[in-house]
């Protein structure tokens, strides 16, 4: 009990990390180490992870800065071992077992909450791989990863007119997929991913921003709803996804304006175009979210009604929500993933995305026929993947193109070289708060004061796409907070909801419509009562101030609230000490959601360090998915 006590007065445990420890221990009789390995696992779960490896539980520790002495590695292992509280296998948890178990998912949780919920159930930790996780992680992962391969090892009916076929990708993409198509940045990638959505399940299609993954799907939309005209088949179902409201607008206006494009170029005929949709939705909606539970409408006994489900911004959705995704994604579905695996990962526990790709390999030196699903030799998810490198969106701002590439390969002096040379879409400044402020006050404040003088909601919202200032942290002198403040007073505001304030919302709200980083703006008319209004995969649409779900002001926004968004010009500010949020996944991030300009403010040790650390994530789902397939 030494290390839980040390452990909470140092402060690294939360209260419910506390109670659950509380509840194994004095309740049902756990061992201590038992009752420690909860704790850790819980908190663990807050961290981004869906447990811990017992024999790094240093490395866990260090990240929450605490220390204390764990016991020995040998009889830590035989407690958890002999522990009924304790399941050696994640098949061993029933489900029910795992949804009374310990989350710490679910927003409304309580510690209270949690051990009524608990005191039931025989399992609540599972060790397996030697790792800790709590019941219903373990649950989630093993369930994905069933899903994952059994989805990888299921192919389609074949196209039997080839020519024919041939014929329509020739049309969409100007030239037909190569048989081995070995140059990653040929763009008849694009036309190989949506061949290869003809034959498979399950596709990953990734790629750094700009590298034309909207282009590609909705083309291979496009190829879909014609391979069924030409069997004589419904158009296909189709829905499209995305984690957040933002981003699932993002995807359909996409989606609109290339299908545009292409019926205007003669690709696709005016029938294709109409079936084509247009409307995306976030995940939440899609599944069927239920105030007050944990599972959605839509599961593997209620599956969803489509033939195509495509997914944008695949990075950004965390463990448990994908695993009900792919419990709800009908067996004869195709399931299409979209996104960056240099991004952050979820900044809920997993990095599913991250995991699949490289399980899937590099997706780079694929061809239509590699990689059968027949093949008993290869990894299931082998060939389910395709690469796409080229840079469509940045091509003119070469700059941010290099600087991409070199923080994507992790090239330190790379990076440097790029940003030491002069260039009106790169620039790197660092110098004390003082010139910050004159910098922001120069280059941002006379484009806020023009939000408010917009002519409507729908402008104002147009224009605040365009710049956006971001923070490795929320709080302190160099956080989103602290500039969010200093805007207020320099946007002479006189009260919290002050026309043209800039708002994120905080936390998914699916009884709003509302998801964590979603943009609105406060709009007073001349006489009318100010109102928040929100671009929604629904439209534009209003709520009154007082009914707002957890919201702050969005001038400034941390990089992990600005994921899945893209701007004209970004300003990235780091701080001067160090911290355990800088890594090279948040500058890459960060400099990527710039279409055209981008200032870093960092002291040079500063950006040492952030290049030299990687976003970690402590997962067993890759370990499943080779444990199913052999490898």
């Amino acid at each position: 009990m030494r290390a839980l006590q040390a452990l909470d007065a140092q402060g690294a445990l939360r209260p419910i990390d506390s109670a659950f420890a509380t509840l194994l221990r004095e309740r049902l009789g756990a061992d201590p180490a038992v009752a420690l390995a909860g704790a850790l696992a819980m908190r663990a779960v807050a961290l981004g992870h869906s447990g811990f490896v017992l024999a790094e539980a240093g490395a866990l520790l260090a990240a929450l800065d605490a220390e204390v002495v764990l016991p020995a590695h040998a009889d830590w292992a035989a407690a958890l071992r002999a522990s009924r509280h304790v399941a050696l296998h994640a098949r061993a948890i029933s489900h029910a077992d795992a949804d009374r178990a310990a989350t710490g998912d679910d927003a409304s949780s309580t510690a209270a909450a949690s051990s009524s919920r608990l005191q039931d159930a025989t399992a609540m930790l599972v060790f397996e791989h030697g790792r800790v996780c709590l019941a219903r992680y373990a649950r989630y992962e093993q369930d994905l990863a069933e899903r994952i391969i059994a989805r990888a090892r299921s192919g389609t009916p074949a196209v039997e007119d080839e020519p024919a076929l041939a014929s329509r990708i020739a049309k969409l993409f100007g030239h037909a997929p190569s048989e081995a198509a070995t140059d990653a940045r040929a763009p008849d990638r694009q036309a190989l991913a949506a061949t290869m959505a003809l034959q498979r399940r399950l596709l990953l299609i990734t790629g750094g921003p700009g590298t034309g993954k909207t282009t590609t799907v909705a083309r291979l939309l496009a190829l879909q709803i014609e391979v069924a005209r030409m069997r004589g088949d419904p158009a296909p179902r189709i829905a499209l996804a995305a984690p957040t409201g933002r981003a699932a607008v993002r995807l359909g206006e996409a989606i609109e304006i290339q299908a545009r494009r292409d019926l205007e170029a003669g690709r696709i005929d005016a029938d294709t175009a109409a079936a084509i949709p247009r409307q995306a939705q976030t995940l939440h909606r899609l599944l069927g979210w239920r105030p007050g539970r944990v599972a959605f409408r839509h599961d593997a006994d209620h599956p969803l009604p489509f033939d195509l489900i495509v997914v944008d911004e695949a990075s950004m959705v965390d463990l448990p929500l994908m695993a009900k995704l792919f419990a709800a994604a009908p067996t004869q579905a195709t399931l299409v993933l979209l996104g960056d695996p240099d991004q952050l990962p979820a900044v809920e526990a997993g990095d599913v995305l991250g995991e699949l790709c490289r399980a899937a390999g590099d997706g780079l030196t694929l061809s239509a026929v590699d990689a059968p699903v027949t093949d008993t030799h290869a990894h299931p998810l082998a060939g389910t993947r395709v690469h796409l490198l080229q840079a469509w969106r940045q091509a003119e701002a070469g700059a941010l193109r290099d600087l991409a590439e070199a923080l994507r390969e992790g090239d330190r002096d790379a990076v440097f070289d790029r940003l030491r040379e002069e260039d009106a879409a790169l620039q790197w400044q660092h110098g004390d708060i003082a010139a910050l402020t004159e910098i922001l006050r120069a280059r941002t404040l006379p484009h806020w004061q023009a939000i408010a003088d917009a002519a409507d909601p729908a402008m104002a919202l147009e224009a605040a796409s365009r710049l956006r200032v971001l923070t490795a942290l929320r709080r302190g002198p160099f956080g989103a907070e602290h500039w969010n403040a200093w805007y207020a007073i320099e946007l002479g505001a006189r009260e919290p909801f002050f026309h043209g304030r800039l708002i994120a919302i905080a936390a998914n709200s699916p009884s709003h419509g509302l998801y964590n980083g979603d943009l609105g703006v406060v709009w007073r008319e001349s006489r009318g009562e100010a109102a928040v209004w929100f671009r929604t995969a629904e439209g534009l649409r209003p709520w009154r101030c007082g009914q707002l779900p957890a919201h702050a002001s969005a001038f400034a926004t941390t990089v992990h609230k600005a994921q899945g968004s893209e701007f004209d010009e970004t300003i990235l500010i780091l701080p001067d000490a160090d911290t355990r949020v800088l890594s090279r996944e948040l500058l890459y991030t960060a400099l990527t959601r710039a279409r055209r300009q981008v200032l870093l403010w960092s002291h040079p040790a500063t950006l040492e360090r952030a290049l030299a650390r990687r976003t970690w994530r402590d997962s067993g789902l890759e370990t499943r998915l080779n444990a199913l397939s052999g490898f």
